[in-house]
């Protein structure tokens, strides 16, 4: 098999509005694969087309941060898009889908996690 480990995202801690991965500190929300980061727009819900950018990935699994106290909101279209597609989905309080995360990367599972920066 190919040895990826390398390049997993490594999250190193967890605060309210900031996080600390590889050797940047992020404070917008972010949407993470095992290859990497990206940074993305700051927003309070997550729609059809923040999923659709996760299944480009084609993953396994799909993690939900839903910020620090869940006060992320996912609209009912994109759980029934969650629920149509083959994608297992985790709804997590950011610190526990960044923890979910890592195991599933570790694991060698294809997974992409759309993470939450705030409450």
């Amino acid at each position: 098999s190919v040895q990826v480990r390398h390049m997993l995202p490594r999250i190193k801690k967890v605060e309210l509005g900031k996080i600390h991965i590889n050797d940047d500190v992020v404070s917008n929300d972010f949407f993470l694969h095992t290859k990497g980061i990206e940074q993305l727009e700051k927003t309070h819900k997550i729609g059809k087309k923040e999923f659709e950018r996760m299944l480009l990935h084609e993953p396994e699994i799909a993690i939900f941060g839903t910020g620090f106290k869940g006060k992320f909101t996912i609209t009912e279209d994109v759980m029934n898009a969650a629920k149509k597609s083959s994608v297992d989905i985790h709804v997590l309080k950011t610190p526990d889908a960044l923890k979910k995360f890592q195991e599933f990367a570790r694991k060698g599972k294809n997974v992409v996690a759309h993470i939450h920066v705030g409450e």
